[in-house]
């Protein structure tokens, strides 16, 4: 925890029906829906105009499709080439299981769903990952990067990352709020966010 990092630029994909059904995605290949196309672009948008921008920057994405989508707008905004972007197993979204297009309330409700955050942090779905997983797969990840980076990708990975980041503890990482039409700006141990559809509007 509280390593030296260099600064990072998080952005969670944007909306897909899924996420307005209330259904758990993992590893499912889902497309951003109307409203999640519009958020990519307004992030997109916003992030033409950070001042410390510069194309030297790592350009990192899950390879699940709406975060692929999401990226692609942010591409666009920033004029990047197709061999400026990687794509990266590592900030894949946690793997829900034998859970993944099931409702978010049944999870919760079941008898195998811990009631503490703590227990959370540890708890593994048949054939999914936990967020112990999820942060131990993210810190390799962050052991390899050397300059500022802008990553792409998923709500319970995020969640990982920005608490890495951030110094947060377990029971805090699992209840942390992942906004869509935002981004994250992550470095000296704070995560800040900014809408970028106010921008937009």
């Amino acid at each position: 925890m509280n390593k030296q990092r260099p600064p990072i630029y998080f952005v969670r994909h944007g909306e897909t029906d899924w996420n307005v059904q209330g259904l758990i995605q993992g590893w499912t290949d889902i497309e951003l829906n109307q409203k999640g196309h519009a958020q990519a672009r307004a992030v997109g948008e916003a992030l033409r105009k950070v001042r410390e921008f510069h194309p030297d920057f790592n350009f990192v994405v899950s390879p699940l499709k709406r975060a692929r989508q999401t990226m692609g707008y942010i591409a666009e905004a920033l004029a990047l080439e197709p061999e400026q972007i990687a794509i990266e197993p590592a900030v894949t979204e946690l793997g829900f299981g034998v859970w993944e297009g099931r409702p978010f309330w049944e999870l919760k409700a079941s008898p195998v769903y811990p009631p503490h955050p703590e227990d959370r942090y540890f708890w593994r779905p048949d054939e999914g990952e936990s967020y112990e997983d999820g942060h131990a797969r993210i810190n390799r990840w962050l052991d390899t990067l050397d300059r500022p980076t802008v990553v792409v990708a998923h709500g319970a990975i995020g969640r990982c990352l920005i608490a890495e980041i951030a110094g947060l503890p377990r029971r805090d990482l699992v209840e942390l709020a992942m906004r869509q039409g935002f981004y994250c700006k992550l470095g000296n141990g704070k995560a800040e966010w900014f809408d970028a559809t106010a921008d937009a509007a």
